[in-house]
């Protein structure tokens, strides 16, 4: 018998605590529930969940503390935040920190249960996967992947594969990376190649956004496009880029991805997310390629050294 993974979920408001937990529990996750972040961290000692979805302001100890303790104590346990309009500058503190994503409440209803599955999804199939090799020096990957987003987390494991090979990070640490990198892949396939808007999300639950996809995956021009993927990796540093044949984007219009602000916007979320867990972003000038940069420590003056890559080449 498959045992369901558990979910603790962290507030002080039972009514928040009841909505969270009803929507998980439909979804088939067991859930436990702490008032803060103190019984938060006891619940964990008692019986570790898988992950930990958790409110940002609490007595006693806040969601940004709670997110820090878990960091220091259990780093392989990934951290939801639930955010609400307010609490903007905190939860971005919260990422930097160390939470995995968040969900505004406001989005609770239709944005929680993707957001789970998303995160354990990552985080399940990482430590299926993870072998270490302290022999290696460097490691270097290039695929190039069809238009099925299915593959994603696979991919995102066998790149963990290799950084943990060389020991480039922790789990806490790679499972930023791993958020970073579905964002960044998840756009190249919908976005890029198939040049379908987030926008369609938002209208009767998603349904025009899906079967548009579905469509342009047998349609051409869009069904022979591909993603390139490449990571270079050492003990110090690794670098991704990520480049889709569609048609690309002006970059100049792109939304301030480090605006707090854009927490609670759907169309700033990816590219939050990958700029508060990556250390360097550039775009091409074309808006097909993003390459990302995460470095092992943020030591002043580092020089990565990478003076032969171009990231304005398509």
């Amino acid at each position: 018998m498959t045992v369901q993974a558990l979910v603790l979920v962290v507030d002080d408001s039972p009514t928040q605590q009841l909505q969270i937990q009803l929507l998980l529990e439909s979804e088939g996750y067991r859930v436990s529930l702490a008032n803060d972040g103190l019984e938060a961290l006891s619940a964990i000692a008692m019986e570790r969940p898988d992950l930990v979805v958790t409110d940002l302001q609490m007595p006693h100890m806040n969601g940004l503390e709670l997110v820090s303790a878990i960091k220091d104590q259990y780093s392989n346990i990934p951290v939801i935040l639930a955010t609400a309009v307010g609490s903007e500058t905190i939860a971005a503190a919260a990422l930097q920190k160390g939470a995995s994503s968040y969900v505004p409440k406001s989005n609770l209803a239709t944005g929680l249960a993707p957001i789970v599955h998303q995160v354990l999804s990552l985080s399940l199939e990482a430590k299926s996967q993870r072998e270490i090799d302290g022999c290696i020096e460097s490691i270097e990957i290039k695929l190039r992947l069809e238009n099925d987003e299915t593959l994603v987390p696979s991919v995102i494991a066998r790149l963990e594969k290799a950084a943990c090979e060389i020991d480039f990070c922790d789990e806490m640490l790679w499972m930023q990376i791993a958020m970073a990198l579905d964002e960044a892949l998840v756009n190249a396939i919908f976005h890029g190649n198939l040049e379908v808007s987030s926008e369609l999300r938002q209208i009767d639950d998603g349904k025009p956004f899906v079967d548009l996809v579905k469509q342009r995956k047998a349609m051409p021009p869009y069904q022979d496009r591909r993603v390139a993927v490449e990571m270079r990796v050492d003990r110090e540093k690794a670098r991704f880029m990520i480049a889709d044949e569609g048609p690309g984007f002006n970059v100049a219009n792109l939304p301030d991805p480090t605006d707090p602000a854009n927490l609670e916007k759907a169309g700033g979320r990816g590219l939050l997310l990958i700029h508060s867990f990556m250390d360097e972003v550039v775009h091409n000038e074309k808006g097909n390629q993003i390459t990302m940069l995460k470095l092992k420590s943020s030591g002043e003056g580092y020089d990565d050294g990478d003076d032969d890559d171009d990231d304005n080449d398509d």
